[in-house]
Formats: C-alpha cells, sequence, structure tokens
C-alpha cells in the first residue's frame, strides 16, 4: 500500500510539474527563461510521510507550486509551517533543517544530492544556510485552493526557542 501511494504521489509531482497552474497570487519565472532538463535529480530523500501527501490531495486534486531557493552564507528562514508537505532537494550548498520533535530541538544538515521532506500542517520549522550559502528546490503539495506556500510563525517551537 505504502509503495502504491508513493507512487500516485510521485506522478502527481511529475504530472504538476510539467503542466501545473501556479495560484495567481505568485509570481511565475517564465518558462523561457528557465533551461530544460533536469533542475535536480536523483536527490536522496528518506522517511517520507505519505500521510501528508494524503491528506493534501482531495477529490479535486492538489495545487502546486515549485519553487527556487537561494539563500546566502549562514542565512535563515523565519520560523514557519506549510499548508501541505513539501519536497526539498538540495542542489549547491548546504542547508541544516531545524524543528522539534519529542521535546529536543533536531537539527540536521543536508548536501547536494540529498533532500528532505517537510510534513507541513503545522509542522514549525526553519532551515540556515551552510557556509557558502544554498540553493535548493521546494516542490509544495498543497489541499486545492491553498491561497499560500508559507505560514510564518512569530515564535521558536518550545525546545528550539
Amino acid at each position: 500500500m505504502r509503495r502504491w501511494a508513493l507512487a500516485v504521489v510521485v506522478a502527481a509531482v511529475a504530472l504538476a510539474a510539467a503542466g501545473a497552474a501556479i495560484a495567481n497570487h505568485v509570481t511565475q519565472v517564465d518558462p523561457a527563461t528557465v533551461p530544460t532538463g533536469f533542475l535536480a535529480a536523483h536527490n536522496a530523500i528518506d522517511e517520507i510521510p505519505v500521510s501528508a501527501f494524503v491528506r493534501a490531495v482531495t477529490p479535486d486534486g492538489a495545487d502546486v507550486f515549485i519553487q527556487h531557493v537561494r539563500l546566502g552564507a549562514n542565512m535563515p528562514t523565519g520560523w514557519h509551517t506549510h499548508p501541505g508537505p513539501a519536497l526539498v532537494e538540495v542542489v549547491k550548498g548546504s542547508v541544516t533543517y531545524e524543528d522539534a520533535k519529542a521535546n529536543t530541538c533536531r537539527r540536521r544538515t543536508y548536501n547536494p544530492g540529498e533532500g528532505f521532506v517537510d510534513r507541513g500542517f503545522g509542522h514549525v520549522h526553519r532551515v540556515i544556510a551552510g557556509p557558502d550559502g544554498v540553493d535548493f528546490y521546494v516542490v509544495y503539495i498543497l489541499p486545492p485552493g491553498t491561497e499560500t506556500h508559507v505560514i510564518p510563525v512569530t515564535a521558536a517551537p518550545e525546545p528550539c526557542a
């Protein structure tokens, strides 16, 4: 069952990437300015929470956002969550993902060719670029009609404060 669900998610992402309409309030890059080919390939992502994807996809489908993020050396994002799961693929530099689980502040660093899934739906986290900065791609799978891909949070989770 898990392999089937993962296959459905991968197929949905591939179809969405080929022709997804991004919500009209988000600036979309002109496809003519993006080189063709794979933006990332064979990135290793473990611990994929299939249940988050099942929750995001409804009988009406899902909204898909694809974003290229570039952060300067040691630059953090603010604490935030997403209205659905996000697949992150690091392609240059490194990034440290920071979140809280079981009363512990967890930090894990990802390098080019590696990635992770943030399950979204209120899971508060942030990322911090490495000493050389970072470039990564994010594919957001969001419930239909979602207005934004990121929801800022004003405070760090308890063990990370």
